[in-house]
């Protein structure tokens, strides 16, 4: 490598401070997208350099910024050694990295199902731990009502307890379906659009069918495929988590899913992807009103949602505050005022003209959830805010019913 030549660029990642045996400072980078299971730890001088890795600044500017900053000459031998490190581990974007992603493509295209139970705890601990938490809502069985749709979080289950509890006792108390429609955010995948995959779940708790025949269904409304990227499920969370709970809720009794994860409509190109590339989410969310309505088969929607992210780990300034936490608090409540209202559209609105200031995570799927419910009243059951000072990691979340 030469001191002209362009850095390459890195892919996303995680940062994770943590302490190392003597004391010292370091940061951890996990591949945002989970394709790349090594993790890499560099000091935060390393940190430094990588932040200039764009794909246009160079080795030489990079050599300039570090002596400017730490007031030594970083040497060429260095900087490379810290390249082939990071393209050891998959983190950056290039040749190597996509002929690695192709790959797990194509193994995941292969497989029987999407099978992630390696990542969870056994059945009995899983099944103890939800089993915990159902219990954990204290109020009395309602008179079943006709629900069409809950929204609930997808933090992990410690975390979101209150407000997974009020949703799933609400889910409970509800006749019970026979498809559930899971609408999820899409955290760490490749797709703009909206993308469901054909996979049946399989989970430490048993398998679970996927309604196959449904997607081919939305597709021939669409005119368009929404499972071009299916591969974007296998790191995500955000509908696995309900799929668990649902297995428990439902015991014995056979249902089917259709694992769909959304796209962020209060970005700049509002609902259609900022590529040009899948259906619009608006098209989607009517195609998918209009053919629940066309069939008698029982189904519900659920949105697994998170709200605002705050504190100095996803990039706030200042260490937080209860007063911060208070005007954050302050913020989702309005917002979720206006889902009680059933203004979905100004939701999303607001958000966007707020440029999310929060960083709230799942517009999508609340706006698909409620504008392919439209005519139902939304009830918001619960609010919460995981609270951790010690890391500065702050996530709210809300449960709510759409009857």
């Amino acid at each position: 490598m030469n001191a002209d030549q362009p850095l390459p660029k890195l892919r996303a990642v995680d940062v994770f401070p943590f302490r190392g045996d003597g004391g010292e400072v370091y940061l951890a980078l996990r591949d945002s997208s989970r394709l790349a299971e090594r993790q890499l730890a560099v000091s935060p001088p390393g940190y430094f350099i990588l932040a200039h890795f764009d794909g246009r600044h160079t080795i030489g500017d990079v050599q300039a910024a570090f002596l400017r900053q730490f007031g030594q000459r970083i040497a060429t031998q260095q900087i490379a050694k810290l390249v082939h490190q990071l393209d050891q581990a998959l983190l950056l974007q290039n040749e190597r990295f996509e002929r690695a992603y192709q790959a797990r493509c194509d193994e995941y295209l292969a497989s029987k199902a999407r099978d992630n139970r390696d990542r969870w705890p056994s059945a009995p601990e899983l099944r103890a731990e939800l089993e915990s938490l159902l219990s954990q809502d204290g109020q009395p069985p309602r008179a079943a009502a006709a629900i069409r749709g809950i929204i609930a979080p997808h933090l992990d289950y410690a975390r979101g307890a209150p407000c997974y509890a009020a949703a799933y006792r609400a889910l409970a108390d509800a006749p019970p379906a026979d498809r559930y429609v899971i609408l999820g955010t899409n955290h760490f995948g490749r797709s703009c659009a909206v993308v469901a995959t054909r996979k049946d779940f399989h989970t430490p708790l048993g398998r679970v069918a996927t309604d196959r025949g449904f997607i081919d269904r939305i597709e021939a409304r669409l005119g368009a495929s929404i499972c071009d990227h299916e591969f974007d499920h296998v790191p995500e969370h955000s509908v696995e988590l309900q799929v668990h709970l649902l297995q428990v809720l439902r015991g014995a009794r056979s249902f089917t899913i259709v694992p769909v994860l959304c796209p962020d409509p209060a970005g700049p190109t509002g609902t259609r992807p900022r590529d040009g590339r899948g259906p619009d989410l608006g098209d989607f969310a009517d195609a998918l009103r209009d053919l629940l309505l066309d069939e008698d088969v029982p189904t519900q929607l659920i949105a697994g949602a998170d709200l605002s992210h705050v504190g100095q780990r996803f990039g706030d300034d200042q260490p937080t505050t209860p007063e911060f936490l208070k005007r954050v608090g302050d913020s989702d409540r309005r917002l979720l005022k206006l889902l009680e209202r059933r203004k979905e559209e100004e939701f999303v609105e607001r958000v966007r003209r707020t440029e999310n200031a929060t960083r709230i995570c799942s517009v999508g799927c609340i706006y698909t959830l409620l504008r392919a419910l439209l005519g139902h009243a939304c009830r918001v059951l619960a609010y919460h805010q995981a609270v951790d000072m010690s890391s500065e990691t702050h996530v709210t979340c809300a449960a709510a019913v759409i009857e």
